[in-house]
């Protein structure tokens, strides 16, 4: 298939009125079940239920070839079949984003700087050799692998860590610039907001996950929790990544200050390095927020 039509298909698939038109083979599946049921009784129905489950699968794995082309052109196919991988997850949040909307108070602007705001990460991630497959309203959920990026386990945590990082706070901390610009010219109040992101390397199950005719390429696992509740606890503009990630993918650590967070498990603590590459929010007086005291590791 052209890479111009995938690129296509993949932009349009979630829209409602596609979802409606690619949902008429299996609505039309249920009723053939139905009717089945109906002239030939239960082994009719069985046996319509069994071609159907055949067809839909058939239907799965085409729309999942069509819409996983980048990934499939970047490693072997095989890739997209659930299985344990090493990866590097990526969380990303904006904070502040619950008082920029009471303040904006208007739906319809910020539906469109979320869109802005979200390209903008999705766009980075992408150059980065990774792949987004979650968003979380006004954050997303990204992963890197080897293969995609074309580096070793080791290279590829660093690069997350130091290159893709710095430039996704970089290019938010332009963009809230712009917002501001734009706010102030338009009579719109200010809002403090700002970009925290969580990153965890280790082992996690990859591939096309879901229920029957919607499946998509997901992750979970251990990394995916520890990306998530890092970001949690990352403040404006700072990156915390888990320390024994480095371990894990043998890299050694960038420089940065090491802390211990408390983890929402009974008794878990976590080791990891906060490194800020973005500007902290402040408060309306001008002055920095304080960030919580965590507990300082000797290096």
């Amino acid at each position: 298939m052209p890479p111009a039509i995938a690129r296509w298909v993949t932009s349009e698939h979630t829209l409602p009125a596609t979802e409606r038109v690619g949902g008429i083979p299996y609505r039309l599946l249920r009723k053939a079940t139905r009717i089945a049921e109906r002239l030939f009784g239960p082994v009719g129905s069985a046996l319509t239920r069994s071609l159907s489950a055949a067809f839909i699968g058939g239907l799965d794995r085409a729309a999942a070839q069509v819409l996983t082309l980048p990934l499939a052109g970047s490693a072997h196919p095989s890739i997209l079949v659930p299985h344990l991988h090493d990866v590097a997850v990526v969380a990303i949040d904006m904070r502040g984003f619950s008082n920029l909307t009471g303040v904006l108070d208007d739906s319809q602007y910020l539906a469109g700087a979320i869109g802005e705001y979200l390209s903008m990460l999705t766009n980075i991630v992408e150059r980065h050799g990774g792949v987004v497959y979650q968003y979380t309203g006004d954050g997303l959920l990204a992963v890197f692998l080897p293969e995609v990026t074309g580096q070793d386990d080791a290279t590829m945590l660093r690069c997350v860590v130091t290159d893709t990082a710095r430039e996704l706070h970089e290019e938010f901390d332009a963009l809230y610039e712009r917002w501001r610009e734009e706010w102030q010219r338009t009579g719109r109040p200010d809002s403090r907001i700002g970009l925290g992101i969580g990153v965890s390397y280790g082992r996690a199950t990859i591939g096309l996950l879901g229920p029957v005719g919607k499946k998509q390429f997901g992750v979970v696992g251990e990394p995916i929790n520890l990306a998530a509740f890092l970001c949690s606890q990352a403040l404006a503009g700072v990156l915390l990544v888990e320390h024994a990630s480095f371990e894990r993918a043998g890299a050694s650590a960038p420089e940065g200050r090491r802390i211990r967070l408390r983890s929402k498990k009974r008794h878990q603590r976590i080791d990891a390095l906060s490194v800020r590459y973005g500007r902290a929010a402040t408060r309306r007086n001008g002055r920095r927020r304080r960030p919580p005291a965590p507990v300082a590791l000797p290096a």
